[in-house]
């Protein structure tokens, strides 16, 4: 597992390599971090921290904010396997960056539920 903070622009960059992840059909992960309104993870109700990214997916033929992708949460365990869950699939970037500056969550449990509300993309 691996994050960057990079410009204000590119935002933080978050991935985990195939056979570091776990959950999400043998793939890797790697993608734009949402943020909470204080520092980088969402804290659930075990107290346990995670990551909510937007995975773009590949070849998908769009580009910038009409790029889709899935919102993925995934455990911030620095020495484990990322464990990962699918909270959204087939959203639209912009749609996803909308619903996460909209309803602005602070814990997991808020983050999963912006991310339900995202509407899916017609491919």
């Amino acid at each position: 597992m691996r994050w960057d903070d990079g410009d204000a622009q590119a935002g933080i960059r978050f991935s985990a390599s195939a056979d570091a992840v776990e959950g999400y059909d043998g793939r890797g992960v790697e993608g734009l971090a949402f943020t909470p309104r204080a520092g980088y993870l969402f804290r659930d109700e075990a107290g346990d921290t995670w990551w909510i990214i937007f995975q773009p997916f590949s070849g998908s033929g769009f580009q910038g904010d009409q790029i889709l992708g899935d919102i993925l949460a995934c455990s911030a365990a620095y020495d484990e396997v990322v464990h990962v869950r699918v909270l959204a699939s087939g959203v639209r970037r912009a749609d996803a960056e909308a619903a996460f500056r909209q309803g602005a969550p602070f814990r997991y449990e808020e983050a999963a539920e912006a991310a339900r509300l995202v509407p899916r993309a017609v491919r």
